[in-house]
């Protein structure tokens, strides 16, 4: 890989790199996404500004191996600093959490749950 040759030269080391496929891709059911995404916009919540879709992307998440075994749909909740214009995101060291953000998030994760009863 050129990186990796390129810190060779830079740093006068060796580097290595193995790769192991150990999480799955984390997959979000197409109708429980949309279901997810319809009772959030639902809530009547001042606090909920709007519900966008989060592009796709590579990195790992636990979640994934819940969603191999029932239909799931991960999502996040805004949760960055007021005044903070380029957050960190939450397993970087330098994250920081806008605390008012937990009780949006718990408020958003028990409607769905509700309305996810309802529905069913």
């Amino acid at each position: 890989m050129k990186y990796f040759e390129n810190m060779d030269k830079t740093f006068d080391v060796q580097c290595e790199l193995t790769y192991v496929p150990d999480y799955p891709p984390l997959y979000n059911d197409p109708e429980l996404t949309e279901f997810v995404k319809n009772s959030l916009e639902s809530m009547n919540d001042k606090e909920i500004k709007k519900v966008v879709g989060f592009p796709v992307f590579s990195g790992s998440e636990d979640f994934s191996y819940y969603a191999e075994k029932i239909p799931g749909c991960f999502f996040y909740i805004g949760c960055k600093p007021k005044g903070v214009e380029k957050a960190y995101f939450n397993h970087h060291p330098k994250f920081d959490i806008d605390e008012d953000a937990l009780l949006i998030g718990s408020k958003s994760v028990a409607h769905v749950v509700c309305r996810f009863y309802e529905w069913n």
